[in-house]
């Protein structure tokens, strides 16, 4: 009988799949022309609330979003890229790449919609903080946001789908189906996450709070 444990609660899995979304409309909205840059801005304002849900739910989420739960220390990030580790290829959550992964692509996601309330397209949409900006850091904000983030986003979020291949195809560790059910086979671990009805109320109560508040301080 195969070992079936709940390692991604609910939440974090939504988080995943609109994250998701949510980048590729933005990408498709900014290059549809001026009368789509205001979804635009509204999509990022969406990408802020939803980034925010994941650094509070880092905090309060199942036991394997957990932020203290990703193993990131050195010993365990060299001792998983020399292959040292007994346990490799059984991580329960994360492994020390992904965790990496997952921490730098929040990091970068949120720079790119922070500098988009920053930024000023000189056509149709201002970021609703330019106007506490002064002209410099405005177009400092605009040249990141247009001329780095969004090239820097396009090869994170191409790296990460060639190394979920390359772990499905070429380690055999499927990453996507754990991620859609919220369950992993065969895996020596006794704790599972949260994922109870409560738990999942208070992250659509977290989320709902977020993007209420940006959307009301922050209208575009």
């Amino acid at each position: 009988m195969s070992n079936r444990i709940k390692i991604w609660d609910l939440p974090t899995r939504l988080f995943h799949m609109a994250l998701a979304l949510l980048v590729l409309g933005a990408f498709v909205t900014v290059n549809m022309g001026d009368e789509w840059m205001q979804l635009h801005g509204q999509l990022g304002l969406c990408t802020l609330s939803l980034i925010g849900f994941r650094l509070i739910w880092g905090i309060f989420g199942g036991h394997w979003s957990k932020f203290k739960h990703f193993p990131l220390g050195l010993a365990q990030i060299f001792a998983y890229l020399s292959k040292r580790s007994p346990q490799t290829s059984s991580y329960a959550g994360h492994n020390p790449l992904g965790s990496l992964s997952t921490l730098l692509m929040l990091a970068v996601f949120l720079l790119q919609a922070l500098t988009g309330l920053c930024s000023d397209d000189e056509v149709l949409l201002s970021g609703p903080l330019t106007k506490y900006l002064s002209s410099h850091q405005i177009e400092m904000a605009t040249f990141y946001h247009s001329e780095i983030g969004q090239p820097l986003i396009l090869l994170i979020v191409s790296l990460h789908v060639l190394a979920v291949l390359l772990y499905k195809f070429l380690f055999k560790q499927n990453l996507i189906t754990p991620m859609i059910t919220g369950y992993k086979e065969d895996i020596d671990i006794a704790i599972e996450s949260q994922d109870t009805k409560s738990s999942r109320l208070l992250g659509l109560f977290i989320f709902l709070l977020l993007l209420s508040i940006l959307f009301y301080s922050l209208p575009i």
